[in-house]
């Protein structure tokens, strides 16, 4: 995750999408089929198509769902504070 200095939000940054084009400056060679095939590849995984906040999101609702509202709660007690906070923080907004 970065921060977007312009928003202050974070910003995942393993994301890719179909769309983006590599930047190409004058001294490096464009993409080459390898290298586009290796891209293709990368977008069938998770990890850069799934944000980190999403992934934590629905994993902390299918455990809710699961345990039901009291049995999360008493699931939650017993992660560190701080944690929780981090969570909230990193969580918030989505």
């Amino acid at each position: 995750m970065t921060e977007d200095p312009e928003t202050g939000t974070y910003k995942d940054c393993m994301l890719m999408s179909h769309f983006e084009e590599p930047k190409v400056t004058e001294d490096e060679e464009p993409p080459t089929e390898q290298d586009k095939r290796k891209k293709m590849l990368a977008l069938k995984d998770p990890v850069h198509t799934v944000s980190l906040q999403q992934f934590i999101y629905e994993k902390l609702k299918a455990q809710q769902e699961l345990l039901g509202e009291q049995g999360f709660h008493a699931l939650m007690e017993t992660v560190d504070t701080e944690i929780v906070a981090q969570l909230q923080e990193f969580l918030q907004g989505f």
